[in-house]
């Protein structure tokens, strides 16, 4: 949880709402908004998997088993859903039943992703390749990320946003449950 606390809440909104500030920003969104997509969702991959791979290399080094990985990816995971939870809070009333199911389908996905990303970096550490697996996580999270603007820049439905996220999510469990992290069998998880 504090992982998500500090690349989030601590470090990347506040610079985002920093830079939004900026008219310069502002005009860069307007006339290129499929590049400024881009790099708002890479940001929440550099932020997010940038903190995960400092928590796991500097403070959970001793942490080598998928239960472990799991455990990390499900506080991440979980703080998120609260604080999306807290923000729309105020618009719970607003929203119909559809919309809001929608909504909890969408954080169980991102729930999947940020363990399935946790995985992946544990796997780096395991194979001694944490840096490669780094830039892989960072890769997935910005490509996760920006099929939200895609859909509001080329108007596609929701059904398709979420079946690529649904198939993005299957790859990942089969993935956390197929992979042995440093010879450590699956007994373990």
């Amino acid at each position: 949880m504090l992982c998500f606390a500090i690349s989030q809440l601590c470090l990347r909104l506040p610079i985002l709402k920093l830079l939004n500030n900026s008219l310069l920003i502002y005009n860069f969104q307007i006339l290129y908004p499929l590049l400024y997509g881009f790099i708002l969702s890479l940001s929440a991959g550099i932020f997010e998997e940038g903190c995960r791979f400092i928590f796991k290399d500097k403070f959970l080094k001793e942490s080598k088993s998928k239960l472990d990985a799991t455990i990390f990816g499900l506080g991440h995971g979980l703080i998120e859903v609260i604080y999306v939870f807290a923000i729309s809070f105020s618009s719970l009333n607003l929203m119909t039943n559809s919309e809001f199911f929608l909504g909890i389908y969408e954080r169980i996905l991102a729930m999947i992703f940020h363990i399935g990303m946790t995985v992946l970096i544990w796997t780096g550490f395991a194979r001694n390749k944490k840096y490669k697996y780094l830039i892989l996580a960072i890769m997935m999270h910005g490509i996760f990320d920006y099929l939200i603007p895609l859909k509001y820049i080329f108007d596609f439905s929701n059904f398709m946003l979420y079946g690529i996220w649904t198939a993005i999510c299957v790859f990942i469990l089969l993935f956390i449950v197929n992979i042995k992290l440093g010879g450590i069998s699956n007994e373990k998880f």
